[in-house]
Formats: structure tokens, C-alpha cells, sequence
């Protein structure tokens, strides 16, 4: 990994650039005795009439220590200690501001729905949908978009889930442990020209229904209200169900786990 990306990685954690560069540095000298206040600016790039602020910055978030007085050395903590640190400082402050917000008065609101308008904002999102599954998958794509996301379904493949995947096109390797439909009955040359588009439905909590093309605004909506998640897992369940009667192959299996409890016990 490239060190501006490390660099980036670590302000996500908190730090500022500076500190993160310094940082770095402290990490990056191979020596016992640690760097001199100069030697890591000299090193880092951080300006030397900040550099002792930085690091005595670093010193109170534990990312780094001091020896000595002439002259005062910085070694850095060890990176993995440092970030479990961070990891528990982070879960304590979110739990305290869990717990302030929880005596605040309740209120309806409601549901929110987010526009998705660029490919990658899109793609990233069904995947993060992926990453949280925990009892169900539902998804409409296209080849291309299946074969983009074959690394999370990979990481997702030994969960207990309910999987279900729809394709309007021949798929030259499904992924393994979903229920595959993959329309390859009806080869008309037209489809070649029609425009990608996403079904993904997970937990039957949250849905994304929208464009997948990587040079268009493809608008995709992702959301939890529950009426459009059930628009979008009815609209899986009805492609399935149509190709259930061209193929005589059964579906009810498939569909039932898919749909609502009272749609369930009514059919």
C-alpha cells in the first residue's frame, strides 16, 4: 500500500495529516533510540516550527512516546496496539452518545431513500449490502455486474443465507450456494442494447433499485423503507415466477422464504 494511502487512512482514525505523516515516520525508522523532533520533520515533511506540537499531539493519543530530554527522542507505539486502542476509545464514545440520544424524545419519521448517481457510488453500495447480510440475498444483475462483485460473494459464500439470483443473461460461471434463474431461453439480439439494471435486496431490510451503467446518472435508490424493499423483492419473486412457467421448473421453495409472513401463510 502506497503511504498516501496510509496517510489518508490514518485521518480517517482521527489524525491529521501531519500526524499521520509524522507518524509514518516514527514507524518507518529501524533504530532503538527513536527520531529527534528535527529528524522527523526532516523526514516527514511537516514544517519544523510544528513539528513538537505534532508530536506531542501523537504522545496524548497514544500513537507515540517519549524518551529522553537531550535531546527528547519519539518512538511510535506499536500500529496494532494503537489502533485496538482507538477501536475501544471509539466504541466507548459511540455507546455514551447512544445511550444521550436514546433519552431523547421518540418520534415518527420517516424512512430514508438515497439517490446513487455515480457506477462506483452503486456497485460500492451492494457490496456493503453484501458484507452485512445475515439471513438473506436477493439479487437481479446482469453478467457484468456479477462478475464485478464475485470477490464479496466469495467472502459471504459460507454464511447460512437464503440466496437467490436472477440473471436476464447467460452467466458463464454462477457463483456458488444461490438459487440460480438465469434467463438464457430467450436469445434476442436486442438485449445487447439495454440498459443495466440492479435488483438487491438483503435481510429484507434494505434494497437497491436503479441503473448500473458505468457512463450514465443511473439514479438507483437505496433504502429501508419497507414498501419499496418489497417492490423490489416482488419484482425478483415475479421474473422468477415467470421463468418457473416457461421452464416447469417448481419455485415455490425459492419464493416462499422471500416473501412476507402474511403473503407466506396465504399462499
Amino acid at each position: 500500500m502506497q503511504p498516501e494511502a496510509l496517510v489518508e487512512q490514518l485521518t480517517t482514525l482521527g489524525l491529521t495529516r501531519n500526524q499521520s505523516l509524522a507518524y509514518l515516520t516514527l514507524l518507518e525508522d529501524d533504530g532503538a533510540q527513536g527520531l529527534t523532533g528535527y529528524e522527523v520533520g526532516a523526514r516527514s515533511g511537516v514544517p519544523r516550527s510544528a513539528v513538537y506540537k505534532v508530536l506531542r499531539q501523537l504522545e496524548s493519543t497514544g500513537a507515540a512516546f517519549s524518551v529522553g530530554t537531550d535531546p527528547q527522542r519519539f518512538i511510535a507505539a506499536d500500529p496494532q496496539e494503537w489502533v485496538e486502542r482507538v477501536r475501544r476509545s471509539t466504541l466507548d464514545r459511540l455507546r455514551s452518545v447512544a445511550e444521550s440520544l436514546s433519552t431523547l424524545p421518540s418520534r415518527s419519521r420517516p424512512e430514508p431513500v438515497w439517490i446513487l448517481r455515480r457506477y462506483e457510488d452503486v456497485m460500492d453500495r451492494i457490496t456493503q449490502m453484501l458484507l452485512s447480510a445475515e439471513s438473506s440475498v436477493y439479487l437481479s444483475l446482469w453478467s457484468r455486474e456479477i462478475e464485478a462483485l464475485r470477490p464479496v460473494l466469495a467472502r459471504i459464500a459460507t454464511r447460512r443465507l437464503h440466496r437467490v439470483l436472477h440473471c436476464p443473461e447467460p452467466l458463464g460461471s454462477p457463483p456458488a450456494g444461490f438459487s440460480l434463474w438465469i434467463d438464457d431461453l430467450h436469445h434476442d439480439p436486442s438485449r445487447a442494447g439495454w440498459s443495466h439494471k440492479a435488483l438487491a435486496v438483503v435481510d429484507r431490510r434494505e434494497a437497491l433499485i436503479g441503473g448500473t451503467e458505468p457512463d450514465s446518472d443511473n439514479d438507483a435508490v437505496w433504502t429501508t423503507n419497507s414498501s419499496l424493499v418489497d417492490v423490489a423483492t416482488n419484482h425478483i419473486i415475479l421474473d422468477i415466477t415467470l421463468m418457473s412457467r416457461e421452464t416447469d421448473r417448481p419455485c415455490l421453495e425459492v419464493v416462499a422464504p422471500m416473501m412476507r409472513p402474511h403473503l407466506e401463510r396465504s399462499g
